[in-house]
């Protein structure tokens, strides 16, 4: 019964009935949830009220599915008054996949990797220079920035300092 265009919706609803189940059964414990999308990765498949919201295509169609997805569970966060005090990070594995069709969305004057150099699978920065944001609004003053070169794996330490566990 798996259908890949139900994974990134199925996703979302989880995600949002566990802040909305959390909010009304827990509302003074700090909940940790950890939702790992599966898009926009390959299949490249937005789902029809998507298709063609970009105007870049299927890829970029499905990129908009994948806001829609992370504005759902800030509105969630937000009409459970969670979102202040929420540390919310939205971030990727690995640079844009080639199956993108980088030829078809260069046309259209956008390139996903941006300045550099390299897609998913290979070993140049387009392949491994990702998006990441961090939005805590009580601890992250807006509009911060970082020079700083991070991998992902420095986000288990970082979570740790921030709950005050010691690591071994």
């Amino acid at each position: 019964g798996f259908k890949h265009q139900e994974v990134l919706p199925k996703f979302t609803q989880k995600a949002t009935d566990v802040i909305n189940t959390h909010a009304s059964e827990y509302p003074e414990t700090p909940l940790f949830l950890y939702l790992p999308l599966a898009a926009p990765h390959t299949p490249i498949m937005p789902n029809k009220e998507f298709v063609g919201k970009s105007g870049l295509g299927d890829y970029g169609d499905f990129v908009c599915e994948v806001d829609w997805a992370v504005g759902q569970v800030v509105e969630a966060l937000t009409r459970n008054g969670m979102l202040d005090n929420t540390l919310l990070i939205v971030t990727s594995d690995n640079g844009c996949s080639p199956m993108a069709d980088f030829e078809h969305l260069e046309s259209l004057g956008h390139d996903p990797s941006y300045h550099f150099r390299g897609h998913k699978a290979d070993i140049f920065e387009g392949g491994h220079r990702i998006p990441f944001i961090a939005y805590w609004p009580e601890h992250i003053p807006a509009g911060t920035t970082c020079d700083h070169i991070t991998c992902l794996t420095d986000l288990t330490a970082t979570a740790a300092a921030i709950v005050g566990v010691s690591l071994p």
